[in-house]
C-alpha cells in the first residue's frame, strides 16, 4: 500500500443544499471552516462553550447557511442525522471521540490540523462568480495552499465576475445549433475570445 502521503486523491464538490453540517470548536481553525461553509445552503450547527469574536460576529451576520450556534460542550447526539462533521478542538480525546463516532455512523469528517483524522480536506478556493478554483495540497501545509490561491487570484481577472453567467448563456445558444461543425466551431470561438482578451497578458507575463 502506498504512504498516505503519495495517494492520488479524487477532488470533489459538494452540493450541502439542507444539508446537516456539524462544526465543532470555536477558535481560529474553526474560524477558517465556517468561512467556506457559510456561503453554502446547508443547515450549519455550531458546537463550542466559546467563541472568538470574529466567529461570533460572522455568525450573526447575514449569509447563505442557515445557522444554529450551541454554546457548549460536544455531546454524541450532535451527530444524529449529520452528512458532515468538521472537527475543530484541540483536546485529543475529544478529537478522537468525534472521529470514531463518526466512523461508526458513515459520517464524513474533517479534522482540522489532524490528517490521521480526515476522510477529506479543504481547500485553498479561488470564488469569481459561478467560477471557483481551488488549490490543495492533501492536507499537507495548509500555507502552501494560501500562498498559491493568492498568486492565482491575480492571474484571474476579477472585472470577469459579472461575465460569467453571459458567457455561460452563449454557450447554452450554442449547444442548441443543429450543426455539430458548427456548434464546436462557435464554442472554441467563445473560449479563444475569452483567454485573448482576459489572459494573452498574463501568459506573456509569465514567460
Amino acid at each position: 500500500m502506498k504512504p498516505r502521503q503519495n495517494r492520488m486523491l479524487l477532488p470533489l464538490s459538494f452540493d450541502l443544499t439542507d444539508r446537516k453540517i456539524v462544526l465543532i470548536g470555536g477558535g481560529k481553525a474553526a474560524l477558517e471552516k465556517f468561512a467556506q461553509l457559510r456561503q453554502t445552503p446547508c443547515f450549519l450547527t455550531i458546537i463550542s462553550p466559546a467563541l472568538l469574536p470574529e466567529l461570533e460576529a460572522g455568525i450573526s451576520a447575514p449569509q447563505t447557511a442557515r445557522i444554529v450556534s450551541e454554546r457548549r460542550k460536544f455531546i454524541p447526539t450532535d451527530l444524529e442525522g449529520a452528512f458532515m462533521v468538521f472537527s475543530a478542538v484541540d483536546d485529543v480525546q475529544v478529537a478522537e471521540e468525534i472521529f470514531q463516532l463518526c466512523r461508526a455512523q458513515n459520517i464524513l469528517i474533517n479534522s482540522a490540523d489532524d490528517k490521521a483524522r480526515c476522510d477529506f480536506y479543504t481547500t485553498a478556493a479561488i470564488n469569481r462568480g459561478p467560477i471557483q478554483v481551488s488549490v490543495s495540497t492533501h492536507g499537507r501545509f495548509a500555507g502552501i495552499s494560501a500562498v498559491l490561491r493568492r498568486h492565482l487570484e491575480k492571474l484571474l481577472p476579477g472585472e470577469l465576475d459579472a461575465e460569467w453567467e453571459k458567457i455561460f448563456a452563449l454557450r447554452e445558444k450554442a449547444l442548441a445549433l443543429q450543426s455539430v461543425i458548427e456548434k464546436k466551431s462557435v464554442i472554441t470561438d467563445i473560449v479563444r475570445a475569452i483567454e485573448e482578451r482576459y489572459f494573452a497578458v498574463n501568459d506573456r507575463e509569465i514567460e
